[in-house]
Formats: structure tokens, sequence, C-alpha cells
């Protein structure tokens, strides 16, 4: 009986929140990318757009999108323990607080218990707050508060010291499953990645680069064809203003929804 083996090429668990084939769906709908030899414009290269406008983002808002642990240091503040429980400001959204432990340099001085960590969650908007609270729990909070502070200064008696850098270090998950991805920042993603694809599609219209017009004649009888790309404006400058357009008006109301000022007292 024959056999036929096919083999395929695929990947998962990429950390895309969106695929090559719904950017082409998506943003890139109806346009061809070839070259003058026939090649078409690989799925690899979009990737790379993807992988780049996505990150572009998570660093405009300071998030990230995949579901991931982060790992973070922050200084330690005398005032911060002696006079109220703390609240250690985070660099990412916190969905969940897994550890808070004091390092003196690489010894470990003092583990808090998580069921102290508290963050704030507003599960109808699936993004939670930079911060999270350090608030004792069990029969007494006055003992427990006064565990907290001889845990930190009975080692080497740390009541001298007003700072000390980098001594706490903070474990939490950030981001979001896969199936609450927030909408409004993938479309975002998506026209952003969409600008380096468009721009050689732009240029590739006719099928070689740096052609904006064809003419055929025969036999007194001619034919031209005619694009808007020109030595300054690619064959898809449309398109590519109207994006540049919904991205500026989005930007800005969207860092006040996914990202927060930082307050710094000098």
């Amino acid at each position: 009986m024959a056999q036929l083996t096919f083999n395929i090429k695929y990947r998962k668990n990429t950390g895309l929140v969106i695929s090559v084939a719904e950017l082409w769906e998506l943003f890139l709908y109806g346009i061809k990318i070839q070259g003058g030899e026939g090649s078409n414009f690989s799925d690899e290269s979009m990737r790379f757009y993807l992988v780049a406008a996505q990150r572009e983002i998570e660093n405009y808002y300071n998030l990230k999108f995949i579901k991931q642990l982060a790992d973070q240091t922050i200084t330690y503040y005398r005032t911060d323990y002696w006079q109220t429980f703390p609240i250690l400001q985070t660099n990412y959204p916190v969905r969940e607080p897994l550890s808070m432990i004091g390092m003196l340099n690489k010894m470990e001085q003092i583990v808090y218990p998580q069921g102290w960590l508290f963050c704030e969650y507003d599960t109808l908007m699936g993004q939670g707050k930079r911060r999270i609270s350090v608030v004792p729990t069990g029969s007494s909070t006055r003992g427990n508060a006064e565990i907290i502070l001889t845990g930190i200064t009975s080692q080497v008696g740390m009541q001298r010291f007003n700072m000390i850098p980098d001594y706490w270090r903070i474990q939490y998950i950030t981001g979001w499953d896969i199936d609450q991805m927030p909408m409004d920042l993938i479309n975002v993603v998506g026209m952003v990645a969409s600008f380096g694809p468009l721009g050689i599609a732009g240029d590739l219209i006719l099928g070689s680069a740096g052609i904006a017009s064809q003419s055929l004649s025969i036999d007194g009888l001619s034919q031209s064809i005619s694009t808007t790309a020109s030595a300054t404006n690619a064959g898809y400058g449309a398109r590519i203003i109207q994006y540049e357009k919904q991205i500026k008006e989005t930007t800005n109301r969207l860092k006040l929804v996914y990202d927060q000022p930082k307050f710094m007292v000098m």
C-alpha cells in the first residue's frame, strides 16, 4: 500500500498575542507581497515584525501581555516599616503576589508569608495594580507587626540604616490569560506590525522594487498602469497614514488605562 509522508514546520507557545495568519486577515487583507521572481513574503519575516511590535507596546505601557513570573528587587526604607505597613511599587501589574524575601547582599534575612501579601485585582478590567501591600494576618495584628520589625532589625542592627538598596526581592504573576487579552492593545500591536510589510508591499506593488508605473506598446496599441507609489510615497501610503492616525489617537487614551504615573520624593 502506498504511503505519503508530509513534513511541516510549526511553532507553539511563541508568546505572540496574534498569529501571522491573523495579521494578514485583520490588518493586511487584500494585500499581496510578492517579489519579481515570484517568491512570497515569508511567515518568518512577518513574525519578526510581530515580535518587534509587541515588544515596543510592552515597553511603552510597561506591562507584559503573556501571563508570566516577574522577579524584581526593591529598596528598603526604614520609615516604611516603623510607622506603617509597607506598600511596594512594582514594575508591572500584579495578578498574584508569590513571595517577598529580605536579602542583605546574598544573605537571606527574612521571608514573609504569602498570606501577608495582598494586591488589588480588577476582575472586570482583568488587570491588577502596580503594587503589593504587606498586611499581617493572624490572631494579633500588633504582635505580627512586632514580628516584622524583629525580623528586619535583629540581624545587623538595621535601626541605624535609613535605606538599604535592593534589599527586597519579590516575585509575582503578571500578564493576561490567552482568552482575556486586551483587544484594544492587540489592535495597536497589529497596526504597528503592519508598517514594515506595508512599506515593502508598496515598493513591490508592480512586482519590482522602485517601479511606480508600467507601459506596454505593440503595433500602435499601448497600455499603461500607474500606482500611487512615488519617490517619497509608498504604494500603500494611504493605509499607513490611516494606521498612524489611529495609533496617535489611541495610545494616549490607553496610557491612562494600562499605565500609571510614577512618583518620587526628592
